[in-house]
């Protein structure tokens, strides 16, 4: 996972730096995913959305599998903490 995530970090660094890959990587993410070493499987979607400064998106994780009910101690497990989002001037 720590090697994903670092081509991934890689990658938005790229973006950054080019407008170009940034559209691509916008428009048709599996193709750029996969010139980076990162192949996305069959019948997985992929979509890229950009942060602002005045708006953040936040992927709410897919439930899991097998019972839409959780005990207390899977709530508590799956609840990774508090997000705080603020605001610099």
């Amino acid at each position: 996972m720590t090697e994903q995530k670092n081509q991934l970090a890689a990658l938005f660094a790229a973006c950054w730096k080019d407008e170009a890959l940034k559209a691509r990587f916008m428009s048709d993410p599996k193709a750029v995913l996969a010139e980076y070493d990162m192949p996305v499987p069959d019948g997985m979607d992929v979509k890229v959305v950009e942060n602002a400064d005045n708006c953040v998106h936040i992927t709410m994780p897919a439930p899991p599998s097998g019972s839409m009910e959780l005990s207390d101690e899977e709530l508590s497990n799956a609840a990774g903490g508090i997000l705080l989002l603020t605001h610099v001037d």
